[in-house]
This record gives C-alpha cells, structure tokens and sequence, in this order.
C-alpha cells in the first residue's frame, strides 16, 4: 500500500484545491527554498492525525489555514470562517487492509470500493472557536477510527513511515541501542514490549490491591475474634 495521491485545500501555502499525484517506485519534488515542499509532507502527517502541532511548524491548529494577509493581517471569508482540509489518497489494490478493516473503522458498509482508501482531515475556525474533523472513504470517523485502521497496516504518523528533515543526521549520530530501538519500532517489536510493560504495571497494581484487601480482612478477622471472646 503506498499514496497515490495527495490533495490539499487551504493548508498553509496551498491557497486553493492542489492535487499532487505519487507513484509507487519514486517521486521526487524540488523547488527553491520557501516554494513549499516541507508543507506537503506535513500534509501528510496532518491528514493522518499527527498529534503535536510541533511536527507540522504551527503552534496551533488554525495556524495551518492559508492565509494570504501580510503582517499579521489575516484574510477572512464571509462570516469569519476560515478552513484548510488535506486528503491522502492510498492505493489499496494489494488489499493490505481488507474490506472488513475499513467497514469497521468507517462504521457503515457503504464505503464504496476498498482499492482505494481516502483519508481526509478538515480543520474549521470560525469567529469564537476551531473545529477538527476527519473522514474515511468520506464518512465521518473519529481520530481513533483512522489510527487503528492505519496500525494493522503497520503505518504512525508519528513513526518511522516518514522521515523528517533533519532525522537522518539524528539517525547516523544514534548510539547502537538507539538505533536498535528504531529497528524494533519499525518491525512492531517496540509495540509488543509496551504491552508487555502495561500488562506488568497493571499486574502489580492488581497484587498491590490485592495485599490492601488480605490486610482489612485481616483486621476485621481480629476484630471478629476480640468481638467473640
């Protein structure tokens, strides 16, 4: 499974509807600095439900609204709503996530054919508040949807799928154990090692309550005892 294409509408320097085809052996995109190459993948990664605002430049969400204003000045559109929405296209002809998968995650069966699977996120501002939405195969789904779906495909957006700028220098200077740590990551040992260590944590706090109740019982059976001499 790989993108196919990428269509982004109001987000930061795309000031209207682009769409950006991707083929499956290689695709290079190159242009002068500040022509916008860094904002198509941290399209990507908005689309996909990237968590912090820090891996995509903004401070807040709105900030990644086109804005054409200088100087602090913005732009706004009748009423005061302003909007920027990104939808990754993925080519899912290898069925590496199943019709099922996707049923699921989108809660319908109307979803239309699985060969091709659009994740879309729209972030809204209007005068007193900012919305955020995300849709799968254009329904509306909530992040949970999308991230679950997007696991059993092995893909994070906050993982090892995409390499940002400045992370392969981060890579090669890594000590072994770190580098080791990333190899786990991408091959899932790394989830499987954090499931293992909640499991422990929970099992202790089970032990832990269950020490607490041996000692009331305890207690009340001494009570019980002084109660019956």
């Amino acid at each position: 499974m790989h993108i196919s294409a990428l269509v982004l509408d109001g987000f930061k320097s795309f000031g209207r509807p682009t769409r950006i085809p991707f083929y499956e052996d290689f695709t290079v995109i190159t242009g002068p600095n500040g022509s916008g190459k860094s904002n198509i993948i941290e399209g990507v990664l908005f689309a996909l439900g990237l968590a912090r605002t820090r891996g995509i430049r903004a401070e807040k969400l709105t900030d990644l609204i086109y804005n054409p204003g200088h100087d602090g000045e913005e732009s706004t559109t009748s009423g005061g709503t302003r909007e920027a929405s990104v939808t990754v296209v993925l080519d899912n002809s290898n069925h590496t996530l199943s019709r099922e998968q996707v049923v699921t995650a989108a809660g319908t069966d109307r979803i239309g054919d699985v060969d091709e699977i659009t994740i879309k996120r729209r972030v809204k501002q209007t005068e007193d508040n900012y919305y955020s939405y995300y849709y799968l195969n254009e329904r509306s789904v909530n992040l949970g949807d999308i991230q679950d779906l997007l696991s059993q495909a092995g893909i994070a957006p906050e993982g090892y799928n995409v390499v940002m700028q400045g992370d392969v220098t981060e890579i090669i200077n890594m000590s072994p154990v770190q580098r080791r740590g990333i190899i786990d990551e991408i091959a899932g040992v790394a989830e499987f090692d954090q499931k293992k260590e909640a499991a422990f944590e929970e099992l202790d706090a089970v032990k832990e309550r269950i020490n607490e109740a041996t000692l009331k019982i305890e207690d009340k059976q001494d009570r019980l005892d002084q109660l019956s001499d």
